[in-house]
């Protein structure tokens, strides 16, 4: 059906070109009032053409799939070759999003585009200048549900690529949306109604490849449409890569993307040293609330290109948390990414909490300033204090660095509390910025006053930026870790501190006594002797520079537990288990190695290792009838129940005082770690006295095809034998990732 427009008509010397609508009436593959046919129609007709679509509800496909009109090719559409407007939206009882920006979508997409599942078709080729695609939903195994070749002004809005429309079924292309060599290709948009959803496919959500120009806007890249849940592509949600020069814009004040929920990365970019990529507005690992955690499965963000990832302005900056490994990840050699004012916190799921906000080099620890800073790396600054006043806050320091040289320095706020003791600084708040000259000898002291005024139970970290844009990591204390961490009470242990900044002549003190024979070996190490200690304390270890500078490692050290020799096999575990504060021991110095594990106390053991020690249980309402409220142990009882940890041992019960069994064991780690939807895969009969199928042989097997358990030995798990509190150190220590 062809319609001619009758508005203005632009006349060129000898011809007038109509810009004419298509529509679409049925879902047949073929023939008259097809999606097909109106592709050829408009690919052969001139101008700037439109496909409607009034499919009516009475066609077979709609009506089995009520709130949708499906069309299933029956071979590859053909490719969009002149410009033309695909409109979703014109079909009766479709609706564009109205939500902005931090909130869900509410758009209703009512035309669906099937494929065969054989991942060997594109959904969409298009392959001219000026081709608007909107209102659509394309999944079920496309080989691209989008595919853009080298072509300018392409824009894809308000689609459903990779989920159904309500945002539930997974079942996307190998990849969302695919384009190559287009130039000023828009994704979303700043208005509501542009924003798509990109979740479940194979592969990318969004795969932009050597694309000048692009614009990334408003998008939900890896949730649901809510934006409350994952419903990750399969590897990157949004990957921006070039050998050449290739400008783009990811987000922006008021029109981030919210890239959560991916299996793997959740953005990365890499194009040519002489692109402006600017990143900025965007949620990267969390819901749409920016509340909740939606992680992407290993790194938040890879920046492996001179970028701008926030800025200072209000609504630059990213934010960028719960993501599984570090929160942003520079790889090694990559210089000029520019990094400031976002807010980065609580990254590192996976590896017990104790991963970089930004990690340059991807080695998931800090890398140490290096004296003259030419290691490739920014160094970043030692902060000395941070005093508030009234509406602000004074925060002095040193940044050793290259010598003469000015330095953009950004200042951030966490709290005092860590996730964990060792756990390293981010930048959960954004406080303000100011600048510092380095002296011919490469230090900058600096004493800045910033506009915002932080409390007593926060601290301040802080980056530095070089003239080029080379963003530091976050600053850190000066100790980073100890070698060994625990020994003999009687002291005269021989350690070896490392960590950055050492001063000659600094001193060194562990549980606020002296060490003894310090001896500063460079500005990343330092060797000493312990003093004695009680058995089974854990204590902070402190170094402090000539100039004031100091750090504190808490809990670095631990003297050995009576109980818990070096030579006994859970000593290494008991060790960590303690210096992340999950437990003290029983008293009098021992551990209780072979004590058994009692369910409540285990209720205590498994919230520490999974939310850390910044956060407290609820108080509790009574939710046991053999767990009195209150009482020590119920906060934490009723804390694991609401999380869906455990239900109790049956008739309202929980049984406080029973021995964990280690049967038992096993749903407590993975749902604790993993959440309480969590569903292992199916047993195949790895031990000989775990039946399968049984009530925990799932659990069990899982466990052990992660590396946490090998059984009791003799090919069994003993699964009815109670868990000790040595066995449940191992089982924490390794479920938790914990350092």
């Amino acid at each position: 059906m062809k319609t001619p427009f009758l508005g203005t008509v632009l006349l060129s010397c000898s011809t007038a070109a109509w810009a004419a609508t298509f529509t679409v009436t049925t879902t047949a593959d073929s023939g008259p009032g097809s999606l097909r046919q109106a592709i050829l129609d408009a690919n052969a007709a001139a101008g700037a053409d439109t496909i409607a679509f009034a499919i009516p509800g009475s066609d077979p496909n709609c009506q089995s799939n009520p709130g949708s009109c499906v069309i299933f090719p029956l071979s590859a559409l053909p490719g969009i070759t002149d410009a033309v407007t695909i409109d979703g939206y014109t079909q009766p009882g479709s609706s564009p999003n109205t939500n902005p920006v931090g909130q869900g979508l509410n758009s209703v997409v009512t035309i669906w585009l099937v494929g065969d599942g054989t991942y060997s078709s594109t959904g969409l080729l298009l392959d001219a200048d000026n081709v608007t695609v909107r209102g659509l939903r394309l999944s079920s195994g496309f080989s691209y549900g989008l595919e853009v070749t080298a072509h300018d002004g392409i824009k894809v809005a308000g689609c459903y690529i990779g989920i159904d429309p309500g945002g539930f079924g997974i079942d996307g292309s190998a990849e969302g949306v695919y384009a190559h060599l287009a130039t000023n290709l828009v994704v979303g948009g700043t208005d509501p109604a542009d924003r798509n959803l990109i979740s479940g496919n194979l592969s990318h959500g969004v795969l932009l490849d050597t694309c000048d120009g692009a614009v990334v806007q408003g998008n939900l890249i890896g949730t649901d449409a809510s934006g409350s849940s994952s419903a990750g592509n399969g590897d990157f949600g949004l990957e921006v890569t070039s050998a050449v020069d290739s400008d783009a814009t990811i987000g922006g004040p008021g029109a981030g993307n919210l890239i959560s929920g991916n299996t793997n990365v959740g953005l990365k970019v890499g194009v040519g040293a002489g692109s402006a990529v600017t990143i900025q507005g965007n949620a990267i690992g969390t819901d749409v609330t920016e509340n909740s955690s939606i992680a992407n499965g290993s790194y938040g963000a890879i920046l492996a290109s001179k970028l701008l990832f926030g800025g200072t302005a209000p609504g630059e900056g990213n934010y960028v948390a719960y993501n599984s490994f570090a929160g942003v990840t520079v790889p090694s050699g990559t210089t000029g990414v520019t990094i400031r004012g976002n807010r980065i916190r609580v990254n590192g799921s996976a590896t017990g909490w104790n991963n970089l906000g930004l990690d340059l080099g991807d080695d998931h620890v800090p890398t140490p300033n290096d004296p003259g800073d030419t290691d490739g790396n920014q160094n970043f600054p030692v902060i000395a204090s941070a005093t508030p006043n009234a509406g602000t806050t004074e925060i002095q320091g040193v940044l050793h660095s290259k010598p003469s040289t000015l330095y953009t320095l950004d200042f951030y706020s966490h709290p005092n509390c860590l996730v964990f003791p060792r756990a390293w600084f981010e930048g959960p708040n954004y406080l303000g910025s100011g600048q510092v000259t380095t002296d011919g000898s490469g230090k900058g002291t600096f004493d800045i006053v910033v506009p915002v005024e932080i409390t007593a139970s926060q601290s301040v970290s802080a980056t530095a930026t070089d003239p080029n844009g080379s963003t530091s990591e976050f600053s850190e204390r000066l100790p980073f870790s100890s070698s060994p961490a625990s020994g003999p009470t009687a002291g005269g242990t021989l350690i070896t501190v490392s960590g950055t900044d050492f001063e000659t002549g600094a001193t060194l003190t562990i549980g606020g006594l002296p060490a003894g024979n310090v001896v500063v070996v460079d500005s990343h190490t330092i060797t000493a002797t312990t003093p004695a200690f009680a058995a089974g304390t854990a204590n902070d270890l402190v170094v402090t520079n000539p100039d004031n500078t100091n750090g504190t490692l808490v809990k670095g050290w631990v003297a050995d537990f009576l109980d818990v020799p070096p030579a006994q096999q859970f000593y290494s575990f008991v060790t960590k288990l303690v210096s992340n504060a999950i437990t003290a021991g029983i008293g009098g110095g021992s551990f209780g190695v072979n004590d058994n594990t009692l369910r409540q106390q285990m209720a205590v053991f498994l919230q520490k290792a999974r939310h850390g020690l910044c956060q407290t249980p609820p108080p509790c309402t009574g939710v046991f009838a053999d767990v009195p409220c209150p009482s020590p142990f119920a906060d934490w009882i009723e804390w694991l129940a609401s999380e869906g940890t455990t239900g109790g041992c049956g008739g309202g019960n929980f049984c406080p005082t029973n021995s964990v069994r280690r049967d038992q064991m096993a749903p407590f780690l993975l749902k604790g770690k993993y959440g309480a939807g969590y569903t292992p895969p199916p047993c195949a009969g790895v031990f000989a006295d775990v039946a399968c199928p049984s009530l925990f042989a799932d659990w069990i097997e899982d466990l052990a095809a992660r590396g946490i358990t090998g059984g009791c030995g003799g090919g069994n798990y003993c699964p009815q034998n109670p868990t000790t509190r040595g066995q449940m150190a191992v089982f924490l220590v390794k479920t938790f990732g914990l350092q």
